[in-house]
C-alpha cells in the first residue's frame, strides 16, 4: 500500500505546473518530513490523532482528483 500512495502522490505531484502551489506544498510536506508532530500531545491527543486518521483513511465520500480540481478551477473562476 504504501508504494501505491507514493506512487499516486508523485503523480499528483508531477501534474501541478503552478510553482507557488509546488512552494507551498514544498513546505508543509518539509514540516512533516523533519519532525514528529505527535511528541508531546497527551493520550487524549493521540486517540483524537487516531480517531481522525481512521476517519481519512474511510474512503466513503472521497472524490476523485479529477473532480477535486474541476471544483477548484470553479471556485477561482467564481471569486
Amino acid at each position: 500500500m504504501r508504494e501505491d500512495l507514493k506512487k499516486e502522490l508523485h503523480f499528483i505531484i508531477d501534474s501541478i505546473n503552478d510553482d507557488e502551489t509546488l512552494s507551498i506544498l514544498k513546505e508543509d510536506l518539509a514540516t512533516y518530513a523533519s519532525q514528529n508532530n505527535a511528541d508531546g500531545l497527551t493520550p487524549e491527543q493521540l486517540d483524537e490523532l487516531d480517531r481522525a486518521i481512521k476517519e481519512a483513511d474511510d474512503e466513503t465520500d472521497l472524490q476523485d482528483w479529477q473532480s477535486f480540481k474541476r471544483q477548484l478551477e470553479n471556485k477561482w473562476k467564481e471569486g
